[in-house]
């Protein structure tokens, strides 16, 4: 059936799909935490024993997330 030796025909048993939406939906948030704290919101409930202070300390720089070529030509397809 799947046999790993036959490596014309062998189907991979392993899938990324699941960690790479992960990474999406982590920068995402992350993102949207990081405007929240520019505009002086914290969106998170503070613990019992934080230092406090003001949210616009809290910003972090988010790196760019890199665009693949398809999600691009898909954007555009349903630009149009």
């Amino acid at each position: 059936m799947n046999n790993p030796f036959d490596w014309k025909n062998y189907k991979p048993q392993i899938s990324m799909r699941d960690r790479e939406m992960a990474r999406k939906v982590s920068y995402q948030v992350s993102h949207h935490v990081n405007e929240q704290r520019k505009q002086g919101f914290e969106p998170s409930s503070p613990y019992a024993n934080s230092r406090g202070g003001v949210p616009q300390d809290y910003v972090t720089e988010m790196p760019v997330m890199p665009v693949h070529k398809k999600t691009l030509q898909a954007r555009a397809r349903r630009m149009k």
